[in-house]
């Protein structure tokens, strides 16, 4: 009793100022040691926690290249994907987040291989090669022979000759026929140096009769501009990824360094039909073309058997022939698919058998 008798006691003597603030340092620590639960349960407990935003994949754009024109200007080539009659590598452009402005990081050409999806029973087609391709880029091959064989294209070339022109050359341009284009082997089309043709008419001679003098005058034209038509087409095959072709003329006249293959002329061909000017042209059967300056007349006639014999698969097509590389062709479908058949004793009997697997 004597000890709580002296606890009482003393505890009378503390002042109530003392204990006042006792209480307001336990209070205090008090509310610090709950802050502190609180926070860690906030921050920790995952259905009141904010956590931190993930960084959104980069997304890759794909823009579509340019072509330098002749005449100082680019023209958009468009991509639309694989119903497209495009084959030319893009851009490769980095967007990251979906509202961010695409920004040019790399630009760069690569091979695109034919692909074989059916390969079907063997065709006993005696050309030297062959490819039926469908698709938009040419590149799905259904039957194929040596489809990768590097063999002279003939006239085949003017099929990219053709492309070029189209897409360098000002529609208005007045394209003269040079000394160095009529003394240029073959005489289809019967030109005259001094004579001046608009564009599409001389075109129109180049394809329809093949006229070596036509490609001549457009290579002398391009030279003329500044332009080396030679190069432009190389780097037009690099770009379609035709990598087994190389030309050093626009005619396709014979030369062990100008070649081509069945695969890489389907390519071509795919991708020429982006312009209906062109098989407009291929699909005629004769036409008459005057020149500007001397008004002679120039009657034309395809040498294009099959577009002769009216098939109705035949959309047109491109023939070619020398001594070395024999008889050469390219066909265009109405239901989509391209026919290559190079080194034959008989192009276009080879095209309607490979023709006929398709009905």
């Amino acid at each position: 009793m004597a000890f709580f008798q002296r606890m009482f006691e003393k505890i009378d003597a503390i002042d109530h100022f003392t204990i006042n603030r006792v209480r307001i340092v336990t209070a205090l620590m008090a509310a610090l040691v709950f802050g502190v639960v609180l926070r860690g349960y906030m921050f920790s407990h995952e259905t009141l926690a904010v956590g931190p935003v993930s960084a959104q994949p980069a997304l890759v754009y794909q823009a579509p290249a340019r072509i330098e024109k002749a005449v100082a200007q680019t023209e958009s080539v468009k991509q639309e994907g694989d119903d497209a009659l495009v084959t030319e590598e893009p851009a490769t452009v980095v967007v990251a987040n979906n509202d961010a402005m695409p920004v040019l990081v790399e630009e760069k050409t690569e091979e695109v291989a034919m692909s074989i999806t059916s390969s079907g029973e063997a065709i006993a087609v005696p050309a030297k090669a062959y490819v039926v391709a469908r698709g938009a880029s040419g590149r799905d091959a259904m039957y194929e022979k040596n489809m990768h064989e590097q063999l002279p294209p003939a006239s085949l070339t003017k099929l990219m000759t053709a492309v070029i022109v189209t897409e360098y050359a000002d529609p208005s341009d007045v394209i003269m026929i040079t000394p160095r284009a009529v003394n240029a082997e073959g005489i289809a089309g019967s030109l005259r140096a001094g004579e001046t043709f608009s564009v599409s008419d001389l075109l129109e001679i180049m394809l329809v009769v093949s006229s070596n003098d036509a490609a001549v005058a457009f290579e002398d034209h391009f030279a003329s501009q500044g332009f080396d038509l030679i190069a432009l087409m190389n780097e037009k095959a690099t770009l379609l990824g035709m990598v087994d072709t190389h030309f050093v003329n626009p005619t396709g006249l014979d030369d062990l360094d100008h070649y081509s293959s069945a695969a890489d002329l389907a390519v071509l061909a795919a991708y020429s039909l982006r312009y209906e000017q062109l098989w407009d042209v291929l699909s005629e059967t004769s036409a008459t073309v005057r020149s500007l300056n001397k008004n002679i007349a120039h009657s034309l006639l395809s040498n294009n058997e099959l577009l002769h014999k009216k098939l109705s698969e035949v959309l047109g097509g491109k023939t070619g022939y020398t001594k070395n590389a024999s008889g050469c062709m390219i066909t265009a479908l109405k239901s989509g698919e391209v026919i290559v058949v190079l080194g034959s004793d008989d192009r276009a009997r080879d095209t309607e058998q490979l023709i006929a697997q398709l009905r």
